[in-house]
């Protein structure tokens, strides 16, 4: 099985676009969580004020994220080496060195990106492009595992939970940003994500979780025309990768059965 590792690269973009596409993401929603228990801890008096400040602690979260990737990934390489006895699908070199590079941004960004709406309306475009990619890359994977007679894994299946769990944080990013553009612009919130004692990107993951799996609560809907959009968009989307992602794990199951026979 070792060499399924290779089918989980993306050799057609270059190797920082690759990291880009995959860690973005997820390193954003890391960062958001790292401020989010920042802000509970004691400020210190000593931080500057002003643009200084703000770009310390871009620089401070930054720095936090990109540890936090290098650990898991050398934690990751640990656990493959000593599973699978290979070193296919190993961050090291330049693609551990880019995926800190990635991390660093994304933390940094959790801040620069969202002082002001021009700011949030870039993280929109940057989130929905990975996006994007994330829902092309799990249809042609999904439709090559579903020709006849395909051999079907659970390496191919952990991937495609893999960019199911990267859509799931990116439509919750998608929706926090969204309510944080109609804040910035003096606008109704389309959601109403941080009433009471939760924050909103608690409510906006909690919103993003019962949509995807389509468990529809009703205590958190949208108000506004664009918050209704999205909305049909994410429930549409995220019901056919769930659909397929299910299909495709009862079909290889029920194909090994059969080859046993």
């Amino acid at each position: 099985m070792p060499e399924r590792f290779t089918d989980m690269q993306h050799p057609r973009e270059p190797l920082f676009i690759q990291v880009w596409l995959t860690h973005f993401v997820p390193c954003f929603f890391v960062g958001a969580v790292l401020l989010l228990g920042a802000s509970e801890m004691p400020r210190p008096k000593a931080l500057p004020d002003g643009n200084a400040r703000v770009l310390l602690l871009a620089a401070l979260n930054g720095a936090a994220v990109a540890a936090a990737t290098v650990a898991y990934h050398l934690n990751r390489n640990r656990r493959l080496r000593r599973r699978w006895r290979t070193t296919l699908g190993l961050y090291t070199g330049a693609r551990l060195r880019y995926a800190a590079t990635v991390g660093f941004l994304a933390g940094a960004a959790d801040i620069l990106l969202t002082l002001s709406v021009w700011g949030v309306l870039c993280l929109a475009i940057l989130v929905l492009s990975v996006l994007g990619w994330n829902i092309h890359a799990f249809t042609h994977r999904a439709v090559a595992l579903l020709v006849p007679d395909s051999e079907i894994r659970w390496t191919d299946v952990g991937e495609l939970l893999r960019i199911y769990l990267a859509t799931l944080i990116g439509f919750t990013l998608v929706n926090a940003t969204l309510e944080g553009m109609h804040f910035l612009a003096g606008s109704p919130p389309p959601f109403g994500f941080g009433t009471g004692d939760a924050q909103p990107l608690l409510d906006s993951l909690y919103f993003t979780v019962v949509t995807m799996t389509t468990l529809g609560f009703g205590d958190i809907v949208p108000h506004t025309w664009d918050g209704k959009v999205l909305l049909v968009v994410q429930s549409l989307i995220s019901y056919f990768m769930f659909a397929l992602t299910v299909g495709i794990i009862t079909r290889g199951v029920g194909g090994k059965k059969k080859d046993r026979k």
